[in-house]
């Protein structure tokens, strides 16, 4: 089983329900569009995929949204159950000359706290594995979460890159004049917006690039044959969007403000806090993440 955890859906109160249902269909669409078959479902604050396989927990973890998978094993919430699993699973990763931790979170009604079982679970493994007991800097950690009708132990997390989930915003124009611009329509994407893309003819490839981070979305494209972001900014103030996004940079920034103030509707920068050798890193990093699959 797959572990899903998201982030930012947990706040938003009455529309979490309809935050989450988005989550999961764009999921499913992620999974079928790349060939996984795999049944999807929820509890309270967790979404669960009925698979063991690694390459599922890696791709679901780039969907926007979800803050981290895990490949987990499911035991019943007995505690000494839970300890017998725990044992089992540490055991394949830990000997004696490695040290680890056990890390226990609980939801629900149990006679016994998260100290308790990674208390119990700890003793377990140091028994079966002989290796110390390290809180602070241990070499492996043993995770498990406790709910009210299962428990799910794992051993490793695949951190995903949160935000919310792709089409829980409004549809927004994002400005493409140059490489950094992948960036900040990443950016727009990461914020859950649907995004269409005011484009230069020779930046259109880039909609190849940002199609894996939103496969399950349609990304339009309208081709400009404005020569700079200047034109481009007066082109987009005439369409009917809610909010432009751009690259402009903060050393960037103050020849475009008398533009700026002209805007008839919001500009979102999403690059204003970084230098550009972040930018430059950040874009490296980003267009690697599918390279590793």
């Amino acid at each position: 089983m797959i572990i899903v955890r998201y982030g930012e859906i947990g706040l938003k109160g009455k529309l979490r329900k309809k935050f989450e249902d988005l989550l999961i269909s764009n999921i499913r669409r992620v999974l079928n569009i790349e060939g996984y078959e795999a049944r999807i479902t929820r509890e309270w604050g967790r979404i669960y995929i009925l698979s063991d396989d690694e390459k599922v927990a890696e791709r679901v973890a780039k969907v926007f949204g979800v803050v981290s998978t895990s490949i987990a094993t499911e035991t019943s919430p007995d505690i000494e159950e839970i300890a017998k699993k725990a044992a089992e699973v540490g055991a394949k990763l830990i000997d004696p000359s490695k040290s680890f931790a056990v890390r226990a979170r609980r939801a629900g009604t149990h006679t016994f706290t998260s100290m308790d079982v990674a208390r119990v679970a700890g003793a377990a493994i140091k028994e079966r594995t002989g290796a110390k007991v390290d809180l602070t800097n241990p070499d492996v950690e043993i995770g498990i979460e406790v709910r009210e009708s299962r428990a799910l132990i794992y051993a490793s997390v695949l951190k995903g890159f949160g935000g919310l989930p792709v089409g829980s915003q409004e549809r927004v124009l994002s400005l493409v004049n140059d490489e950094k611009s992948f960036l900040s329509t990443w950016y727009a994407l990461r914020r859950g917006c649907d995004v269409d893309l005011l484009v230069t003819e020779d930046l259109a490839h880039l909609r190849e690039e940002l199609l894996p981070w939103a496969c399950y979305r349609d990304i339009g494209v309208k081709i400009t044959e404005a020569s700079d972001l200047r034109d481009m900014l007066n082109e987009a103030f005439s369409m009917n969007y809610k909010a432009i996004f751009c690259s402009i940079t903060s050393e960037e920034v103050e020849e475009y403000v008398p533009l700026l103030r002209c805007r008839k509707m919001p500009v979102l920068m999403p690059l204003l806090p970084f230098d550009e050798t972040t930018i430059e890193r950040n874009i490296h990093e980003l267009r690697t993440t599918f390279q590793m699959r």
